[in-house]
């Protein structure tokens, strides 16, 4: 009997320890996945850290980084701290494709993805199959007109940008494009395809004239020969849509060749030092965020992460903090419980949002039908003559 009492005993105590196991296992689990049950809400992003695009993706996933550790700082959302994974994509699709199938495997609340267009298409599709949240500032057009459940632009989309570069040339020409000529000169790019098509339809439609378009791939060691045929056709206008480096090449292209015409970048050619390595009055690109430079308390919080160099010098920047902010708010919304499909809702429901420490231009309004972060936007011009930055009255670009 004695024997038989203390089997039991021990068949009981093996049984209660493995009840314990499995319980701290499950709630390990619970702190670490993206359901919300647990400690933490998971995150996960993928950017290029390192490759082609690093220059403009990796500031952006050190802006969200800051903004992120800015809010655990503070008190997390809904009492619990946020829990951010970066993973270096290394400016390849595949590899981006890698990074979205072992991050959702580890169930997230959302992805986010600083990457070229191409990194994005990458994996939309997975996210959308997976009911992951998606937000990036490098999302395609047609997978956010009309908006798709799980995928969110935190940044302007190319029918945006079209819409600025279109609405300020107007301004610029007091009221009327009718009779004007413009001429372009892009890189090879999906997104700039459709700013161009856009651009062009609501330039013509108006009454203007688009005689050339001069297409190049990156890297651009000379623009000389496009430049001089964009010269011959006398424009009022040129649109300079491409990257950083590019875009200083072809805008000093231009003025060697004799452009004298109003010259006009996207976002990726409006930092301060691409303004300034042009150094021409003439050159004016637009944004949906302000200079970090601008921002004493962004530059506070940057410096008290050390993130200073990182998020300063680039435009790209602002969509991390941008970014970060959206999905506290709307964490904030969707609980302690949330998951990614009530993440999804929440989302959609962040409206009239602004943005701390003056980060956008205007606010965020989300919804069913809107999943576009950004719909303010100003033009930036560098004078070299006065040293001084200026920017454009806003432009509402919905």
């Amino acid at each position: 009997m004695r024997a038989q009492t203390l089997h039991r005993r021990i068949l009981v105590a093996g049984a209660t320890i493995l009840s314990l196991l499995i319980t701290a296992a499950c709630g390990q689990g619970a702190d670490s996945d993206g359901s919300g049950s647990g400690n933490s809400y998971r995150i996960t992003v993928i950017s290029d850290i390192s490759g082609a695009f690093s220059s403009v993706s990796a500031p952006g996933a050190s802006s969200i980084e800051m903004a992120v550790n800015n809010i655990n700082a503070t008190g997390g959302v809904n009492g619990k701290k946020i829990d951010l994974q970066v993973i270096d994509s290394q400016s390849s699709g595949s590899l981006a494709l890698t990074a979205a199938q072992k991050a959702i495997a580890a169930n997230p609340l959302a992805l986010v993805m600083f990457s070229g267009s191409a990194g994005a298409a990458s994996i939309t599709s997975l996210a959308q199959s997976a009911r992951v949240p998606l937000l990036s500032p490098a999302l395609s057009d047609t997978s956010l007109y009309p908006a798709q459940p799980y995928l969110f632009q935190t940044s302007l989309t190319a029918k945006q940008d079209a819409e600025a570069l279109y609405r300020f040339v107007e301004q610029r020409e007091n009221g009327s494009v009718s009779g004007k000529t413009v001429d372009v000169a892009a890189i090879n790019s999906p997104y700039v395809d459709v700013i161009i098509k856009q651009a062009r339809t609501l330039l013509e439609r108006a009454g203007a004239r688009v005689a050339g378009i001069q297409r190049y791939d990156v890297p651009l060691a000379s623009f000389a020969t496009q430049a001089g045929a964009i010269a011959r056709d006398n424009p009022n206008v040129v649109l300079t849509l491409g990257s950083t480096d590019d875009t200083v090449v072809v805008s000093k292209s231009l003025t060697a060749a004799g452009v004298t015409a109003l010259q006009l970048g996207i976002p990726s050619g409006a930092a301060q030092a691409t303004l300034q390595q042009i150094a021409s009055p003439k050159y004016f690109a637009l944004a949906a965020n302000p200079y970090a430079t601008t921002l004493p308390e962004f530059l506070a919080v940057a410096d008290k992460y050390h993130k200073t160099a990182d998020v300063s010098s680039s435009m790209f920047a602002m969509s991390g903090w941008v970014t970060g902010y959206v999905l506290a708010k709307s964490l904030e919304k969707c609980g302690t419980g949330c998951t990614s499909a009530a993440l999804n809702t929440a989302l959609e429901q962040v409206s009239d949002f602004t943005v701390p420490d003056g980060a956008s231009y205007g606010p965020v309004r989300l919804s069913a039908t809107n999943h576009v972060a950004a719909g303010t936007v100003r033009f930036h011009n560098y004078d070299p003559a006065t040293g001084r930055f200026s920017e454009s009255d806003p432009i509402t670009v919905p």
